[in-house]
């Protein structure tokens, strides 16, 4: 299911950024890079405190199951490399790190099992809910920290010019 959000009222911002020289909005990805990263980081925290929360269920501890915090510490921020192939010039995913459980099984996979449930299991899901609740908190970061960033870059070339 793709939700994508369009940022509005950022003319000012948006002003700003086509002032700027282009490496400061490079490969690198400059100010737009770390505002999207905290922006993601937001949604990935929300997936955290979620996992933790199916995971600490007193029924999955009756069935003799115990929470190892592998699949919490799963949860990833990550740059996507070919940001184009979505249509984009930036984008940030959150997802599960490839780990694997002492028994084999690999953080993925259960990821899917709860998130989608099984011929046998029930969803739980965990990152859906977490995007829902906390998109329009992402984007507020993102627009907040892009225009800190820009502040900073617009003082930083003016004290070198």
């Amino acid at each position: 299911m793709a939700d994508t959000q369009t940022l509005r009222g950022l003319d000012d911002v948006l002003s700003k950024l086509r002032a700027l020289p282009p490496e400061i909005v490079s490969k690198r990805g400059g100010v737009v890079k770390s505002a999207l990263r905290k922006g993601g980081k937001v949604i990935a925290d929300a997936a955290v405190r979620n996992i933790n929360a199916i995971t600490t269920r007193p029924e999955t501890e009756e069935g003799g199951y115990v929470s190892t915090g592998i699949l919490a510490k799963s949860v990833a921020v990550s740059r996507d490399p070919k940001p184009q192939q979505a249509g984009a010039n930036e984008r940030y995913r959150v997802h599960l790190r490839k780990r694997t459980y002492p028994d084999g099984t690999r953080t993925i996979a259960t990821g899917r099992y709860l998130e989608f449930g099984t011929a046998k299991r029930a969803p739980t899901p965990w990152l859906q809910p977490a995007y829902m609740e906390t998109r329009q908190q992402a984007l507020e970061t993102v627009a907040s920290e892009l225009g800190k960033g820009i502040d900073r870059a617009i003082k930083k070339m003016s004290r070198g010019a």
